[in-house]
């Protein structure tokens, strides 16, 4: 008699939202406050929303720690952060007790970033994300229009088709002079290169500090030809 064979189900991929309905709901919140934008966010996915940071700063932290406390914050740990990232991570987490996730790469360190940059990013920060993600209705970043050209036109809220996430971006009208000040006012904790001119602060091996007036991002992948790691693109 035959081995029964057993079917399985897989879940089926959430169906993309109406693009009319996120558009509407990006205006609705272009001049919102970045906390109502997580507020929309946590009401409308609740446990469905993650937020990733790099830590380069605590700005989108600091927001979400009073709109949606209970919301999972995830941090893509490449092996190749600087310790001055890693000792912020610490600090930031000790003031505020973040919901943390730390995810890292299914490989050890090794020099792939030297001749294959797009696959050390994908395999260091890409598939991590997939990871971070799976599952998961709703992606929060800190991306801000005034990063650079790539991100000039980025909505507060869209949707990414390569995660199949709705992405919601509360800081996406931010200019750098709003950042500062809101650093100062909430006397949030500065990550300890950016005094040392890093403007855009990614992995040691990939990242240097910039001059005055450079695009921030200027000192991400110097060289290589290359502007971004792959999750926002």
């Amino acid at each position: 008699m035959p081995t029964p064979v057993t079917i399985v189900q897989r879940p089926q991929p959430a169906p993309a939202p109406d693009p009319s309905d996120l558009a509407a709901a990006s205006d609705s919140l272009e001049s919102a406050s970045a906390a109502d934008v997580v507020r929309w966010a946590w009401d409308r996915y609740g446990s469905g929303m993650v937020v990733t940071s790099s830590f380069q700063d605590c700005v989108l932290l600091d927001v979400v720690a009073s709109a949606a406390p209970r919301a999972q914050v995830v941090f893509l740990d490449t092996q190749y952060h600087f310790p001055e990232t890693l000792a912020y991570v610490e600090q930031v987490q000790e003031r505020y007790d973040l919901n943390l996730r730390v995810i890292r790469p299914q490989f050890d360190p090794d020099d792939r970033w030297r001749d294959d940059p797009d696959g050390c990013c994908r395999v260091r920060k890409v598939e991590p994300l997939r990871r971070a993600l799976a599952g998961r209705s709703a992606w929060v970043t800190g991306l801000r229009r005034a990063d650079g050209p790539t991100r000039a036109s980025i909505p507060v809220v869209g949707y990414d088709a390569k995660t199949g996430t709705v992405k919601v971006n509360p800081l996406a009208t931010w200019s750098d002079d709003d950042v500062a000040d809101y650093v100062r006012r909430r006397e949030l904790p500065v990550h300890p290169l950016t005094s040392e001119g890093y403007a855009s602060i990614g992995c040691w091996p990939c990242t240097r500090p910039v001059g005055d007036g450079d695009d921030p991002r200027a000192g991400r992948w110097p060289g290589m030809g290359k502007t971004e790691c792959g999750l926002h693109r």
